[in-house]
């Protein structure tokens, strides 16, 4: 499920944009269109908390819509560490909390910045729903009362989509929020979410409201803030840009790199899948390029009764099934794949996706040649077969169980919407 803090939603109380306005809990008001003119409002000091979800029950593109709705929703605001800015923190969650994903009211003093650290979240899928341990940490850490600005107002809005399945912690949790000045809205979206939920994080039905979808997130972001109103010209109308395929724009060269006697034949047939999802689909269909380095079969094969006369000489070719081959196909990666004679596209981006299993992660060879491949300008991405989770510093990890939600996942950073 996904939830978000957002600001000011009373829809569901009143059944109109002017009645909210007028009887609901307001920081900013809707642009005005007065013919000649246009009317932009400025909203009253903030203290904005934003928790996201990152199970996962969440599709890979819904994910990205609901960050793409956070960017504009985010843009009405005017972000700052000023006397009246507005200050923005992100808390992440699923299998607990996340926070380095995140970031704190004080981490980021300009509009662009806190955008494109929302760009940068993301998707862990992790395999419960902890949104008591999200809204407790949001408010005793991000908004605790030694963090926040005395004079701005507190808000904190969840969305979500589903249930907590630690449900008293989640309503303890808000309920100590709300006794501490931190006013919540609780959105739902979808038929799968129980009332109950969301008025156990809203404290109150006029704070609580639901949207059948995600698509309908857009409809939030017009209940602005309080009036404080200056004229401005208003913006010459163009034309829309026409519909141009992401690989178009990006064209990208990208090669799979993966050792079959490495994984094993299940996970190799995990790999091949996960391939084949990526490729075939429809987002990836103009500007790119794919291209496989796997495991070299000699390396693998035995030896002869007559290759080697030694203990020693055993050894050292014995030791040779104990190292990993990742660290092998990194090289041939660097050793001129990416090359005009092998396919690869003068101006094209590069990315590199390494398939494992979690062996040879552990590798110092591996990190270097990560290194390496990153200075070359390739963008290095890890999908993990175990879908036990891995750590590789420098890279981009997938995570999910199965290799369509991983491949769903990578077409939405090589093409993101």
């Amino acid at each position: 499920m996904l939830k978000f803090l957002v600001l000011a939603v009373c829809l569901q109380a009143f059944p109109s944009v002017t009645e909210c306005f007028l009887e609901g809990f307001y920081k900013r008001e809707i642009v005005i269109d007065t013919g000649t003119h246009i009317k932009v409002c400025k909203q009253a000091p903030l203290e904005i908390g934003i928790v996201l979800d990152s199970s996962s029950s969440i599709h890979p593109r819904d994910f990205q819509t609901a960050k793409a709705f956070l960017e504009d929703y985010l843009k009405h605001f005017d972000i700052g560490s000023g006397q009246e800015g507005v200050r923005v923190s992100i808390i992440t969650y699923g299998k607990g909390i996340y926070p380095e994903d995140g970031f704190d009211l004080t981490t980021y003093n300009t509009l662009e910045e806190v955008l494109a650290a929302v760009r940068r979240i993301p998707h862990r899928a992790g395999l419960y729903t902890d949104t008591g341990k999200a809204i407790q940490y949001m408010h005793e850490v991000q908004l605790a009362k030694g963090v926040v600005r005395p004079w701005a107002e507190k808000i904190s809005v969840v969305i979500t989509d589903g249930n907590s399945q630690q449900w008293r912690l989640t309503k303890k949790a808000a309920e100590e929020a709300r006794n501490d000045g931190i006013i919540i809205f609780a959105i739902g979206v979808g038929e799968g979410v129980r009332d109950e939920e969301l008025l156990n994080i809203a404290g109150d039905q006029s704070r609580v409201t639901k949207v059948k979808n995600y698509d309908q997130l857009d409809s939030i972001k017009e209940i602005l803030a309080r009036k404080t109103c200056i004229e401005k010209e208003k913006p010459t109308t163009t034309p829309p840009p026409k519909t141009q395929k992401c690989g178009e724009i990006n064209p990208t060269d990208v090669y799979f790199a993966f050792s079959p006697a490495e994984l094993g034949v299940e996970a190799t047939a995990w790999a091949t899948s996960f391939i084949s999802n990526t490729i075939s689909g429809k987002d990836l269909d103009v500007g790119f390029r794919f291209g496989v380095v796997s495991g070299s079969c000699p390396d693998d094969e035995g030896f002869d009764l007559d290759d080697y006369s030694t203990v020693e000489e055993y050894r050292n070719r014995l030791r040779q099934y104990e190292t990993s081959k990742l660290s092998l196909l990194s090289e041939r990666l660097l050793g001129g794949a990416y090359g005009v004679e092998r396919g690869g596209r003068v101006g094209a981006g590069k990315v590199a996706v390494i398939i494992t299993n979690g062996y040879g992660l552990e590798d110092e060879d591996l990190s270097a040649h990560v290194f390496r491949l990153k200075e070359n300008g390739v963008t290095v991405i890890i999908a993990d077969a175990s879908g036990e989770g891995v750590d590789v510093y420098g890279a981009v990890v997938l995570t999910g169980r199965s290799s369509r939600l991983q491949s769903e996942t990578l077409v939405s950073l090589l093409c993101p919407q």
